[in-house]
């Protein structure tokens, strides 16, 4: 069938296009946010990794406060049962330092499970990697556990990732940390002391080890292309930059990248064609276009080494005027120890750097020469998601754009979802869509993507309705729901007191939050699973709605879901208002996740946003998300 095939493709860059032997784990190591200063912390109680139990695995307790683990093949589990859990308060702070050795990072992943969660399985996952060789701390905010917000990005630690609902913390009863030796091998020796919880945030001590060269390579690795020194790299930069950008149109291949074997009515923009089965991409001539795309085409990525400088062994001041365009000082770094989610950083950028090395202040030009070219030889006709720009119009490469501040609300229902009836959600889409503006008349641009992977949307069994539930007075979303449930039982409140097995009075006391309200009865789930769909389809309506009224020339293909979370058929609601149904993808074959979007998502285009396999033979210290042994098998 068809339908099994995206008609896009697109490769995550984890490798710069303009530096591809050159692996920068700078912005691995250095995605931070702010330092804050050396503190006088005050522990609240006496939990410490005494009260830890192992499974699993041996371990050694150097001190009361710390335990010594050998990780084998199998993963190492500890766990701590306590009341106490449930009587820590969301302003408080939880931490711990952690060391591990070896060639590779490694997995931590902290679980919370609830009071009556029995189960082996936790209502919350916080994973992320324990980079070797560098001792650091990891500390969590207790506040954002009620919503799994996932874990701030600090110094010495990697970006991190959240699974799973969320724990009140007042039905908190376990805790674990998972430990696992991801790429196996030799034995690895984790540390971890010193935990406790604390009324503030900690400090985060990094040890002073360099592991990123002048070059933003990593010291310890050795790998094929690995650079010897600066002389090499400025060799292999010029000669990149001499070779001359070839045409892209060709007998085969119309100007655009698309298929001269089959054409249809040509409009002056990219539209999609059903041809019998299968839906197609066609360009703005009217050719039949497989968009290949590589995501993130740019000079680089900056990191924050605030906190971590001692980790590089060179590293400009950013008032260096030599190399103020490595530097980049941004507002949009998520934080979520914020209440807005963002903070402000200075991020530096090796590859900027190493091309200001080799080509000085007019180094732009040689990359995007570099870049452009590639893409042709590469039969690349797209470039992806998060990418630059200004590089895509120029080089005349089809593209598609990613939109920026997806509107959420003052009040959100849960993690970034808004209050979706609210006339404020409505007037933010509308300032949102205005982005377009400089974009509408572009044949060059395939579409836009309105948001990536809501962080909402990773809980595969969210009930949205029911987390409105659980929210009091201030929110249209819930007067709307009221008016559902007063409309559904004809105004009758001992009708849903029957069907909820309830004892309201009135309907205004909905109003007072209830947490677990599909528990309440059978019916109850029925009734605020209906309306979640409903503010799942007023979620995607409302901002279509003010992107096709600023631009009607381009494709709106959605929110690039996380493809393992659309499990059920009301994930699928909205689909109707976009052009095409957007998810990206993880697993090594993506036909099952797609033969289920193109059942649920009614007779749309389905594209597959991103995707990707890492090895460590080009000097990474982690895979990624999936991975392969080889370069080889990564058909590179």
């Amino acid at each position: 069938m068809m339908r099994k095939i995206p008609f896009i493709s697109s490769l995550k860059n984890w490798l710069n296009p303009s530096l591809l032997v050159i692996s920068s784990v700078g912005f691995i190591v250095g995605c931070v946010q702010q330092e804050p200063s050396s503190v006088d912390l005050k522990r609240v109680n006496d939990l410490g990794w005494q009260d830890f139990q192992p499974y699993g695995c041996e371990v050694e307790r150097p001190t009361d406060n710390s335990i010594k683990v050998v990780l084998g093949d199998s993963p190492c589990m500890l766990i701590l049962s306590s009341q106490k859990l449930s009587e820590l308060t969301e302003d408080q702070w939880l931490s711990f330092q952690r060391y591990g050795d070896g060639p590779s990072v490694l997995g931590v992943s902290m679980m919370f499970w609830s009071k009556d969660n029995q189960t082996q399985h936790p209502d919350l996952t916080l994973a992320d990697g324990l980079f070797p060789g560098v001792k650091a701390r990891r500390a969590i905010p207790l506040k954002l556990l009620a919503e799994g917000r996932g874990i701030p990005k600090t110094p010495g630690s990697l970006i991190g990732f959240a699974f799973g609902r969320g724990v009140n913390l007042d039905e908190w009863g376990r805790m674990g940390i998972a430990l696992t030796n991801y790429f196996g091998g030799p034995s690895r020796t984790v540390l971890l002391d010193d935990f406790q919880v604390t009324e503030l945030e900690p400090d985060y001590p990094v040890s002073d080890k360099v592991v990123v060269d002048s070059m933003g390579q990593w010291v310890e690795a050795e790998w094929k292309d690995k650079l010897a020194g600066e002389n090499e790299m400025k060799a292999y930069l010029t000669e990149q930059a001499a070779k001359a950008v070839p045409a892209r149109e060709t007998d085969r291949l119309s100007h655009y990248g698309g298929s001269k074997d089959k054409r249809f009515e040509a409009s002056g923009f990219f539209r999609t064609q059903k041809d019998g089965d299968r839906w197609l991409l066609v360009d703005p001539e009217g050719y039949a276009f497989y968009s290949i795309g590589i995501d993130i085409v740019g000079v680089g990525i900056g990191g924050n080494v605030e906190g971590i400088s001692g980790l590089h062994e060179w590293l400009p001041k950013p008032t260096n005027e030599t190399y103020a365009d490595a530097w980049t000082m941004v507002d949009y770094v998520p934080d979520i120890r914020s209440d807005s989610g963002t903070s402000r950083s200075n991020l530096f950028d090796f590859s900027t750097a190493n091309l200001i090395k080799v080509f000085g202040e007019n180094w732009r030009q040689p990359w995007m020469d570099i870049t452009a070219r590639r893409l042709i030889q590469w039969n690349v006709n797209t470039v992806g998601n998060w990418s630059d720009m200004d590089f895509a119009r120029k080089s005349k490469t089809a593209y598609v754009m990613p939109m920026e501040n997806f509107p959420v609300t003052e009040k959100r229902v849960f993690r970034d979802f808004p209050d979706v009836f609210s006339d404020e959600y409505r007037i933010k889409a509308e300032a949102f869509s205005q982005q377009l503006q400089t974009y509408k008349n572009d044949p060059y641009l395939i579409g836009y993507f309105m948001n990536n992977e809501p962080g909402w949307a990773y809980v595969p069994e969210i009930n949205l309705a029911e987390e409105l539930m659980s929210k009091g007075n201030g929110f249209s979303s819930k007067k709307v729901l009221i008016e559902f449930l007063s409309k559904r039982y004809h105004g009758d409140v001992q009708s849903l007191n029957r069907a909820w097995s309830t004892s309201f009075g009135d309907f205004s006391e909905l109003n007072t939050p209830i947490r677990h309200a599909s528990k309440l009865s059978e019916q109850a789930a029925l009734d605020l699973k209906e309306f979640s769909t409903r503010m799942l389809e007023e979620y995607i309506r409302v901002p279509v709605a003010a992107t096709k009224k600023i631009d009607p020339n381009h494709l709106n293909m959605g929110l690039r879901w996380a493809s393992s979370a659309l499990k059920q058929k009301w994930r699928f609601a909205g689909s109707q208002y976009l052009d095409v149904f957007s998810m990206n993808n993880y697993t090594d074959d993506p036909t099952q996740r797609l033969d289920i979007a193109a059942s649920m998502a009614g007779d749309k285009p389905i594209l597959i946003g991103e995707f990707h396999h890492g090895s460590m033979e080009a000097g990474h210290p982690s895979y990624g998300a999936r991975w392969t042994k080889t370069e080889a098998e990564r058909a590179i």
